[in-house]
């Protein structure tokens, strides 16, 4: 699945180029299969903590697989692409939600850092795959090789989901009867007190770092293309060394989390971010952008592996997948905001500026972490509210 969800922002923005897409239209396409994202994985967390959490995610993988055939065949416009992406996000963001509180669920919290580390591994293989793979099936401004083979890693994905995965939630936490359809404010307000007030703070640092890192990321081929003057094939080998430092530094994240802490190894890795991002505007040899490129992924992977594991860490498993889906809500909803006005501020003031913002919010985002949260209990802190059923 990742050998695809690896190549989009890759790939993505020069094919909506190929058909007259403009830098601010791309940053709406862009945007919109988050936002889609912030209602699939708040959905699927929370109907997940009732009913399970296998099924859900062999559905959204199922989703993700037809959109990319779709993507092959159907129209090249702007209402298509909106379309095409707002269900591909609503696909793809279950994943992240339920492989995390799955993970989550299986593993004790010593071991929890490690495991969640394994996640980051396998997306680091599809990233090394993906943008190795992509420049060879794409043909000048023809990518239906590419969406055909994309569809295909994907469905093969979902297959060996429903054959080979099992359920991880216990069975005295399930709901035997149909799941309710609809949305009650004063019962989402109080799922979200239950979760407590250390995983709200964490949720303001995400959004922070989030908006400011999706204020370039979905727009990196675009700028290698345009600022670096880099083909695609170039590209191609930049994207894969974030797979490669993904696939070394991962098990070093997992262990620092479980060994060194969750709070120090997070707050070091944020201030790397910030340094890579500023380092970006400070290049003045076309080689810098390997070891800026390798700084940001190593310091990436570093700070996905620390914020999953606290945030597993700071849930029940009862309220694990709307936690978990809310999190990924806040994730998704301020790339979209990242992505929307990620488009504009290049348009209106050029790579380095936004560089340097995204280095600021990644900064107030370790502030608040260094300040405001201490690192997570053995025992969650929302069990005290609602406690585990034996």
């Amino acid at each position: 699945m990742m050998i695809t969800a690896s190549t989009i922002y890759m790939v993505f923005p020069l094919f909506f180029a190929e058909h007259g897409i403009s830098n601010t239209q791309s940053g709406v396409l862009i945007s919109i299969g988050t936002l889609a994202g912030v209602l699939s994985g708040l959905l699927a967390g929370k109907f997940s903590d009732s009913y399970g959490r296998k099924w859900i995610l062999v559905g959204g993988t199922g989703i993700y697989a037809i959109v990319f055939y779709l993507f092959a065949f159907m129209s090249k416009d702007f209402t298509t692409f909106f379309l095409l992406r707002f269900f591909e996000g609503i696909g793809f963001y279950v994943m992240p939600v339920m492989v995390s509180a799955m993970c989550a669920d299986t593993f004790e919290r010593q071991e929890r850092g490690r495991m969640m580390s394994m996640f980051s591994m396998a997306g680091g293989i599809g990233q090394l795959i993906g943008p190795l793979s992509a420049p060879y099936l794409i043909n000048g401004d023809d990518y239906t090789m590419y969406f055909i083979f994309s569809g295909t890693f994907v469905l093969i994905s979902c297959i060996a989901l429903a054959i080979l995965v099992k359920e991880t939630l216990p069975n005295e936490l399930r709901v035997k009867t149909a799941p309710k359809i609809g949305f009650n404010f004063g019962n989402f307000l109080d799922s979200v007190k239950k979760l407590g007030k250390p995983f709200m703070l964490l949720l303001a640092a995400i959004l922070l770092y989030r908006t400011g890192y999706t204020l370039i990321d979905p727009f990196f081929s675009v700028y290698m293309s345009d600022v670096l003057q880099l083909d695609l094939s170039n590209m191609s080998y930049l994207f894969a060394l974030r797979a490669v430092c993904t696939l070394i530094f991962a098990p070093i994240a997992g262990y620092l989390a479980d060994k060194w802490g969750r709070k120090p190894t997070f707050v070091v890795s944020m201030a790397l971010v910030a340094i890579a991002l500023v380092a970006y505007t400070r290049m003045t040899q076309p080689y810098h952008i390997y070891y800026v490129r390798a700084l940001d992924a190593i310091a990436g992977v570093v700070v996905f592996n620390s914020i999953r594991t606290i945030t597993a860490d700071l849930l029940a498993p009862e309220v694990r997948g709307f936690g978990m889906g809310l999190y990924s809500t806040i994730s998704q909803e301020s790339s979209t905001v990242g992505a929307i006005f990620g488009g504009y501020l290049i348009d209106a003031m050029g790579y380095n500026m936004v560089f340097l913002v995204a280095a600021l919010l990644a900064g107030l985002s370790l502030g608040i972490v260094q300040l405001f949260i201490d690192e997570p209990a053995e025992t969650p802190v929302n069990q005290t509210v609602a406690p585990v059923a034996h």
